[in-house]
C-alpha cells in the first residue's frame, strides 16, 4: 500500500440525481485515497448517508431498516442523520475509512436515504484526512 510522506486534507463533493419521492441513492467517492478519517460530512438535504467499506457491504446493507444498527462486520463505517437545517457534522475523533475492495481501490463508497416528497437531489460532502493514497501494486 502505498503510504504518502504527509497526510493531506481532501474535501470531495458528489451530488445525487434529481428525484422525486423518498429514494436510495448510492454514491461513489474517488478522491479520498484509501485509508483515511472522516473530518466533517455535509448534506444540504434531511437525509440518512451511510458510508461502507466496499460496494459490496453497501449492497448487503440494502434491506436493512435505518433504525437498526448494523453488524460490526457488515462493513458500515459511518450512519449520520441529517435534518436538512444543520448541514455539516462532525464525526467523533478517530472516525475512520478503509476500503475493503479486492483488489484494493481508492474509493469510498456511500448510500443516501432520502424521505421527501418534493424534487430534490442532494449534495454530499467529505471532508478527510487522507492517510494512504493510493493502492499497492
Amino acid at each position: 500500500m502505498a503510504r504518502i510522506d504527509t497526510p493531506r486534507r481532501v474535501e470531495e463533493q458528489r451530488v445525487t440525481a434529481t428525484v422525486s419521492a423518498p429514494s436510495v441513492l448510492d454514491l461513489t467517492f474517488v478522491e479520498l485515497g484509501t485509508d483515511g478519517r472522516f473530518l466533517a460530512v455535509g448534506c444540504d438535504i434531511a437525509a440518512w448517508i451511510t458510508f461502507y467499506a466496499s460496494a459490496q457491504a453497501r449492497n448487503a446493507d440494502t434491506a436493512r431498516p435505518i433504525v437498526e444498527d448494523p453488524p460490526l462486520s457488515a462493513g458500515v463505517l459511518l450512519d449520520l442523520s441529517f435534518d436538512g437545517v444543520n448541514p455539516l457534522l462532525l464525526p467523533a475523533p478517530g472516525s475512520t475509512y478503509s476500503n475493503g475492495e479486492t483488489p484494493l481501490q481508492a474509493r469510498l463508497f456511500a448510500r443516501v436515504r432520502t424521505a421527501l416528497n418534493v424534487a430534490h437531489a442532494a449534495t454530499v460532502t467529505v471532508r478527510a484526512l487522507v492517510e494512504h493514497d493510493t493502492a499497492g501494486s
